[in-house]
């Protein structure tokens, strides 16, 4: 029997000058294809749990609930959608009036605080890796040493404005490099672990 507990993972896409997004959320810049089709697919097959920022989760429910009956989507694009749309989801938003369920956008819940000893009540139960969607939520739980890892997928384009990766970020904060991938794309994977964490 083991006690290792439940890992918590931030992934994002990121220009090679530092943005998760252009000007007005454009994110067409991004390199999807086949292969990063079928790389989400796997990593969204080891996720039992997502937790998502209140942009992230409106940007997601606009679009995966739509694709569920698209024929023209990969088979890999469907399995991700239908992973997307059934996997448990809780929605961080003090904004947000309600999160609404539907056929094909399943398991959604609203909590409007970021509970440390929540998260960490989540780490410790039985399941999978935690998914986090949101550079906002990934500071605060990189800040509370609740983030096991970084994965940024770093894509061979330079956008020259937008929204940096880490804003709200004050103090230093160090990583340690633990993977690396290539993808034909010329993306390429980085895998980082924070080096100080808070004992929790």
């Amino acid at each position: 029997m083991t006690n290792e507990r439940r890992r918590v993972y931030f992934f994002v896409s990121v220009s090679l000058d530092g943005f998760f997004e252009g000007p007005n959320h454009d994110l067409s810049w991004h390199n999807v294809d086949d292969e990063f089709n079928h790389f989400a697919m796997e990593m969204m097959k080891g996720t039992d749990l997502f937790l998502w920022g209140r942009r992230v989760y409106q940007l997601m429910e606009s679009y995966w609930p739509n694709t569920a009956g698209d024929a023209t989507m990969s088979p890999d694009g469907r399995e991700v959608a239908r992973l997307m749309n059934n996997t448990p989801k809780l929605v961080f938003s003090k904004t947000l009036d309600k999160v609404s369920e539907t056929e094909n956008w399943r398991n959604v819940k609203l909590v409007r605080e970021l509970d440390p000893a929540e998260i960490l009540r989540l780490k410790d139960g039985p399941g999978k890796e935690i998914g986090v969607g949101g550079p906002n939520l990934a500071v605060s739980l990189l800040q509370h040493g609740l983030l096991d890892e970084l994965r940024l997928m770093v894509v061979p384009v330079a956008i020259g404005a937008g929204s940096a990766l880490f804003q709200g970020v004050h103090d230093k904060l160090n990583f340690e490099l633990v993977g690396t991938r290539r993808f034909d794309s010329g993306n390429l994977l980085l895998s980082y672990r924070p080096t100080q964490r808070k004992q929790l």
